[in-house]
């Protein structure tokens, strides 16, 4: 088995043959297992992953999602230092593999609101015990970074049970949202995106270029680029 950096999800209990060193990765969200196997059971794929200008990019999530649907822990690893990854142990269907670092400012390549035209998830199928090598997944642009607050307008106090939603200018169907606990902090593409704020107590709100929050007009954030927001809700 590759060294380092190679995880498997999904084994049969024979296939262990020896010990097994296991240790927490990356704040609890990864896993990475070192063991010696008698035999590795099930597909595999494996590839490299790279920015935009085609170059490596080390400790890159990597995740394989079935295009069927899938309860549980999605089989995901992380690239090693040459930006190559290898996720065995696979049932034989179709994966989108999907790649992302937030910390470097590239979000998954899995969602359209980010990723349509910029980057793109492979559709990759395996066959029983198949092995697919050289699976090329590229980042687009490094992301903008949207952050900030929310708040009451009277009190001033935060609002704790809001909904952010991003949309893309030129195509609304394409978005994102995210619940807010007052404070968010999200990955946006450098491309013009709305911004639409709603709470069940308070009135919606909506990005504008003066500030007013009653009519909607588009961000556009350079790639790498920080905007702070403090958004103030009016009760109804």
């Amino acid at each position: 088995m590759k060294k380092g950096i190679d995880t498997a999800l999904v084994f049969s209990a024979v296939a262990f043959a020896a010990a097994i060193s296991y240790s927490s990765m990356r704040s609890g969200i990864s896993e990475k297992i070192e063991a010696g196997f008698g035999a590795i059971l099930g597909a595999e794929i494996s590839g490299t992953v790279i920015n935009h200008e085609g170059r490596p990019v080390a400790e890159a999530q990597v995740v394989a999602s079935p295009a069927r649907g899938h309860t549980g822990i999605l089989p995901h690893t992380f690239t090693d230092a040459k930006g190559n990854f290898r996720i065995v142990g696979l049932n034989p269907e179709s994966y989108f593999m999907e790649a992302q670092k937030e910390s470097d400012g590239y979000a998954s390549t899995f969602g359209t609101f980010h990723s349509a035209g910029l980057a793109e998830a492979p559709l990759i199928s395996v066959a029983e015990n198949q092995a697919v090598t050289g699976v090329i997944l590229r980042f687009g642009p490094k992301s903008a970074r949207l952050t900030g607050r929310i708040i009451d307008a009277k009190t001033k106090k935060s609002v704790e049970d809001a909904e952010i939603v991003l949309r893309r200018a030129s195509n609304p169907r394409q978005f994102y949202s995210t619940s807010s606990q007052s404070k968010f902090n999200v990955l946006v593409p450098p491309v013009p995106f709305t911004i639409e704020v709603k709470s069940y107590r308070y009135e919606d709100w909506t990005y504008s270029n003066d500030g007013s929050g009653k009519h909607m007009d588009a961000l556009r954030l350079a790639s790498g680029q920080r905007r702070d927001l403090t958004i103030a809700l009016h009760p109804k």
